[in-house]
C-alpha cells in the first residue's frame, strides 16, 4: 500500500493543507494518508497551541466522507517531543509493508537537513515538497543538489492556495470571516467552541 504522511501542528487545519494533499494523493496515487497533528511541536514554539482534542476533531471534520485520509493520534499517544523520525520507526512497525511518502511544504524542505535525524528519515521515505512560487521551486532544486541524502526526494510545483493558520487565527481574533478558509465544517467547530478568540 502507498501511503502518504502529513504532519502538522493543524492549528487549525485549513483549505491549503487539504489543497496541497489532496493534490499529491493524486500525483503519486496514494492510498491513503495519515494526518499526524504534532502533539509539541520540536522546531517551533508551542504558544498559543490549542488542545490536540479539538485539533484531531477539527482535522476528521475536514475529511469526513473521504476515506483516503485518517487522522491518526500517534503522537499523541506517544508524548513528548513530536520527532517525525519516530513516528516513521512506529508507522513501519504498525505497517511493515507500506511505502511511505512523507508530504511536506518548502518551508519544512528547504530546513529539512535541521531535522532530527535527517538522513535516516529519507532512507525511510519518499519525501516529497511542493513550491508556491518558481523562485521557491529552483531554491528547493538547488537545496536537493546540496544535500546528498535528498536525492530521491520528489519535488513538485503547484498552485497553492493562500492561506496559514496564523491567518485563520487572526481573521477569528479579529472577527473576521473565515469561509474562504477552511471547510464550512472546521468553521463551525471554531465558532462553537469558541476558539482562537
Amino acid at each position: 500500500m502507498k501511503t502518504g504522511i502529513f504532519g502538522g501542528a493543524f492549528n487549525p487545519v485549513h483549505n491549503g493543507h487539504l489543497h496541497l494533499v489532496k493534490n499529491y494523493v493524486d500525483l503519486l496515487g496514494l492510498d491513503r494518508v495519515l494526518l499526524i497533528p504534532t502533539s509539541v511541536p520540536p522546531h517551533k514554539t508551542a504558544d498559543g497551541l490549542i488542545a490536540g482534542e479539538h485539533r484531531i476533531n477539527m482535522l476528521r471534520l475536514a475529511t469526513e466522507g473521504d476515506d483516503r485520509f485518517e487522522v491518526s493520534d500517534i503522537e499523541f499517544r506517544r508524548g513528548g517531543n513530536s520527532y517525525t523520525y519516530d513516528t516513521l520507526c512506529a508507522l513501519r512497525e504498525m505497517y511493515p509493508d507500506d511505502s511511505f511518502y512523507l508530504i511536506v511544504g518548502s518551508d519544512q524542505y528547504l530546513t529539512f537537513d535541521k531535522w532530527y535525524r535527517a538522513a535516516d528519515i529519507a532512507d525511510m521515505v519518499s519525501i516529497c515538497a511542493a513550491a508556491r512560487e518558481k523562485d521557491k521551486y529552483e531554491q528547493m532544486l538547488e537545496f536537493k543538489a546540496k544535500n546528498d541524502f535528498l536525492n530521491s526526494s520528489v519535488i513538485t510545483q503547484l498552485k497553492v492556495v493562500e492561506v496559514s493558520s496564523t491567518a485563520v487565527r487572526n481573521a477569528v481574533k479579529n472577527g473576521e470571516s473565515i469561509a474562504d478558509m477552511v471547510p464550512p465544517a472546521v468553521e463551525k467547530y471554531i465558532r462553537d467552541n469558541r476558539l482562537y478568540v
